[in-house]
């Protein structure tokens, strides 16, 4: 089944407005392109969003092109378990649409800018990132195709981590403000010195970049929530990265790029979601976000000027999954199940059995996300850039949902008061 066969089998969907969907793919596209060879500007620290609207056209035109070949093959998530809240089969093999997109609009930006520079490589991770996760995406496309062990997971979720770690995505100290001193008898933090790990780096690592990709993997019970929230998550990873008192361009690229791929994949993964993460996108996600907060966010290279701590810039980041994962390890810890046990009692799922529907719930969370970005964001000067991006984010979401879903509505309308006309 093509993309154009998918559109026009769905209720709703007209020729008109599919001709309207791919001249705003293209137009995303030719801006983007047109943006990144601007001369003078053919520069990679420079082109986030150039990034952001290849990646987000690429992912928009590509998702559905997955769906199809995921039903096509039967690769569907079914409903049964108490747990799941959707009510048909869904296609999961979402990961695949956003691991492309983020792959192919890198690799473009680097040819475009002519090469990769040694501190994008290594100190602000796209090599880590590359290595890590292909590794961990290969592993949640793996289990979304075949049920693999947890055992089995987490061996491979470690050596993915272990991957990146080597390739520069390291947290070797956390840096301390200058304003910033603490001392409590037994620990004593002094303003401007870093808490250097030593040998704990390696093993502190690969717990974060294992336990974010976790958590995102979590979070991904509800339509467009996980999606949602981790595209929040990349923007205001960009907005910090790109602040004075950090300045890490690369890694904000790659925030750019993962935030416009997942907001194109949550065109169809939004309620009701045609398209599912899957473990492949859900364990990816997390992977990135996790490597972008370390090479972004706690190894700014001027980091110690920020008024708070980096480490807790990316709490309020991450906070969401940070908070939904701990909360779920405490309870399934203290009934004396395993940490990998699932269960129904999520902070979405308390949202739904409040008598909240999916996209309440989801606008609460994602409310929340953004207002917690914005306050990371005001600590580092960045707030106004941020909210420049919500900003536009919105009117791509308004237009989204106001222009081309009335547009198709209106098809599907037509449609239907043919067949009476000809048969009067």
């Amino acid at each position: 089944m093509t993309e154009t066969e998918l559109e026009t089998a769905q209720p709703g969907r007209s020729r008109s407005s599919n001709v309207s969907i791919r001249v705003c793919q293209l137009l995303l596209l030719v801006v983007g392109f047109w943006w990144a060879f601007v001369p003078g500007q053919q520069r990679l620290d420079q082109a986030q969003i150039p990034g952001f609207l290849i990646a987000l056209a690429a992912s928009w035109w590509l998702t559905p092109e997955i769906r199809a070949r995921a039903v096509k093959l039967k690769l569907l998530d079914k409903p049964g378990e108490d747990r799941r809240i959707h009510k048909v089969a869904v296609p999961r093999l979402g990961g695949v649409a956003i691991y492309i997109s983020i792959l192919t609009t890198v690799v473009t930006l680097i040819a475009i800018a002519g090469r990769l520079p040694k501190d994008a490589r290594f100190a602000e991770g796209i090599a880590g990132i590359a290595v890590g996760g292909t590794i961990i995406f290969v592993l949640g496309l793996m289990d979304d195709l075949e049920n693999l062990r947890a055992k089995t997971k987490l061996l491979v979720q470690i050596l993915a981590g272990c991957a990146a770690y080597s390739l520069g995505v390291r947290i070797k100290s956390i840096p301390i403000p200058a304003s910033f001193d603490l001392d409590l008898g037994f620990i004593h933090l002094t303003g401007g010195v870093p808490i250097e790990l030593g040998l704990l780096s390696l093993p502190l690592t690969v717990l974060w970049l294992v336990g974010v990709a976790n958590a995102v993997n979590l979070i991904d019970g509800m339509d467009g929530l996980a999606a949602g929230v981790s595209a929040i998550s990349a923007l205001t990873i960009w907005s910090v990265a790109l602040g004075d008192s950090i300045a890490r361009p690369h890694a904000a690229l790659m925030a750019a790029v993962m935030a416009g791929a997942l907001l194109g994949f949550l065109r169809w993964n939004f309620n009701p979601a045609r398209i599912f993460l899957g473990d492949s996108g859900a364990y990816l996600t997390g992977f990135i976000l996790a490597a972008i907060s370390i090479t972004g966010v706690i190894k700014g290279a001027a980091a110690a000027t920020v008024i708070v701590p980096t480490s807790l810039l990316v709490v309020f980041i991450l906070f969401f999954p940070l908070l939904d994962t701990s909360w779920a390890i405490v309870r399934r810890v203290a009934k004396g199940k395993s940490i990998f046990s699932p269960d129904r009692l999520h902070i979405h799922h308390r949202l739904l059995d409040a008598g909240l529907d999916q996209k309440k719930v989801a606008y609460i969370i994602y409310g929340i996300s953004a207002l917690l970005g914005l306050i990371a964001t005001f600590f580092v000067g960045q707030q106004e850039y941020y909210l420049k991006l919500l900003a536009g984010v919105l009117i791509m979401a308004l237009f989204f949902a106001e222009v081309l879903n009335r547009h198709r509505q209106r098809g599907s309308r037509a449609s239907e008061k043919a067949p009476e006309s000809e048969s009067n």
